[in-house]
């Protein structure tokens, strides 16, 4: 699963085309194109990353990063404006920003910076969730309970899990799990899936993973990040 960006850019051309390109990477992106929009939008640990513009038609910005500072001063932010002389950069990384794009940009370059950032400010995102009073912990291998007991994990069972968590919209079929878990089993079938997925049930609980009938497996458990 890829982190959750708030995007506040008033620009309608530019902003839809940033939506369109960060949801194909399967980032999941809320746009607001003011600052009232963002404000509604925004609630403490909903995002993972603030992709801010300076100029915006109710106002500035550098004041939207403030009341984010303020409220959850660990969100990392970043600032994408035509608004980039050196006073404005100045204020924005003294605000806390993880970068400071120009505009124009080249949208390749966008994304660049925008994954070294979550890598920077968020090193174990994507390897560390919360289930209810469970914690995943793929980096470890291996499942945390309440009580303090942990299920380990083999390497084959959290590759699979972790092939489910990338996208939990996605039912992901046998036969994309074969190919996502090959070499993980000198000989690895479609029995080889369903017995991993009994044996994560086992240790997450039956409302974590669903059996699509002829299809495969998706993710359906609740989830949250562990950062």
């Amino acid at each position: 699963m890829k982190p959750r960006i708030l995007l506040v850019e008033d620009d309608e051309g530019l902003g839809e085309t940033l939506k369109e390109r960060l949801e194909q990477d399967k980032y999941r992106v809320e746009w607001a194109k003011t600052i009232s929009e963002a404000e509604n939008l925004y609630r403490p640990n909903a995002f993972d990353l603030v992709v801010l513009d300076l100029r915006l038609p109710d106002g500035n910005g550098f004041d939207l990063a403030e009341m984010i500072v303020k409220k959850e001063k660990d969100l990392p932010f970043l600032f994408l404006t035509a608004q980039a002389g050196a006073q404005e950069r100045l204020r924005g990384f003294e605000l806390g920003a993880a970068e400071f794009i120009p505009k124009p940009f080249h949208l390749k370059e966008f994304l660049i910076r925008l994954e070294r950032v979550i890598s920077l400010t968020r090193p174990h995102y994507g390897q560390k969730w919360k289930m209810d009073t469970k914690e995943i912990h793929l980096d470890s291998f291996l499942i945390k309970n309440e009580d303090g007991t942990s299920t380990l994990l083999s390497k084959r069972d959290c590759s699979l899990l972790a092939l489910l968590l990338t996208d939990p919209a996605k039912v992901f079929s046998r036969s994309e799990i074969l190919d996502f878990i090959v070499g993980e089993d000198s000989f690895p079938t479609e029995r080889t899936i369903d017995n991993a997925i009994v044996r994560l049930r086992d240790a997450l609980g039956e409302g974590s993973i669903r059996n699509v009938r002829g299809v495969g497996y998706q993710w359906i458990g609740p989830l949250q990040p562990l950062v």
